[in-house]
């Protein structure tokens, strides 16, 4: 399997995953590496490029994870 731990995007998918399965340890483990690669983060300035349902779930498992608000 390819691998590639710096990928901003493979990580926030885990993140959201983990958090809507409730393994709220692991995604907050995976949100810690985000944020270390991209500090500064937040709900308010996460822009996802996708539809409005998915964006919806994602923001929600960020949420989930701890991204702060602002």
């Amino acid at each position: 399997m390819y691998d590639q731990p710096r990928l901003v995007s493979a990580i926030r998918v885990k993140v959201v995953a983990n958090a809507h399965l409730g393994r709220l340890a692991e995604a907050r483990a995976e949100l810690s590496r985000m944020l270390a690669l991209y500090p500064g983060l937040t709900v308010a300035n996460y822009r996802p490029m996708t539809s409005s349902e998915v964006a919806e779930l994602f923001i929600a498992g960020l949420r989930l994870a701890g991204l702060p608000e602002e």
